[in-house]
């Protein structure tokens, strides 16, 4: 069946992390110096609701101050931290991303899972693969994270055709099995050689 839309993860895909600046400048500040695996674990967890949009940036600054005891950094420090987690993005999928444009025979959908501090920084850096998408949907805005299946659900609506017609391109496994439980074609991220190698199974470049 022929391929009408590509959905694209985007952190771990498209923009690359690096988290050394955010560990030195707030997890090594705390007095519990490396903290434990319970506490970091429970951090993370509840940093889900901020992706969702659940949580304000004060909220989830309050989280890191009462779990990580990091109340010595202010909360703009605290967020310069945070949003350095951003280091970049991948030049070789943005081209990828571009080619896919150009061709102009396919619905292109960004599908993320991110937060509005780490949106609102992405779009101070006016990197032009943003605007190459038809639909950017953002966990922040849609109160649902990947792999819930109420969001393929959602991009499915979104994509405004058959699942069977869809690429769902990420770096998560649990994103590629939840995205294929409703038959969308998955392709796990590793590298762009693989994904153009991967693209042209499917004659789309």
């Amino acid at each position: 069946m022929k391929v009408k839309a590509i959905v694209f993860d985007l952190g771990g895909v498209v923009i690359e992390f690096d988290f050394s600046n955010f560990y030195n400048k707030i997890i090594i500040q705390s007095p519990l110096n490396k903290p434990q695996t319970p506490i970091m674990l429970e951090f993370f967890r509840q940093s889900d609701m901020y992706h969702q949009g659940n949580m304000s940036d004060k909220e989830f600054y309050q989280l890191a101050c009462d779990l990580l005891q990091v109340c010595m950094v202010d909360q703009s420090d605290f967020f310069e931290a945070f949003n350095s987690i951003i280091s970049g993005y991948n030049p070789d999928v943005a081209a990828i991303i571009k080619n896919i444009r150009e061709i102009n025979r396919y619905k292109l959908i960004a599908l993320s899972n991110v937060n509005s501090s780490h949106w609102n920084y992405i779009l101070e850096k006016k990197w032009d693969f943003i605007d190459w998408f038809d639909e950017l949907i953002l966990s922040h805005e849609t109160h649902m994270i990947k792999p819930n299946p109420k969001v393929f659900e959602y991009t499915i609506k979104k994509a405004g055709c058959k699942p069977e017609q869809m690429i769902f391109i990420d770096d998560g496994l649990m994103n590629i099995h939840s995205a294929k439980e409703y038959g969308i074609i998955g392709i796990k991220y590793t590298n762009s050689e693989e994904l153009v190698e991967e693209l042209k199974k499917f004659k789309i470049i």
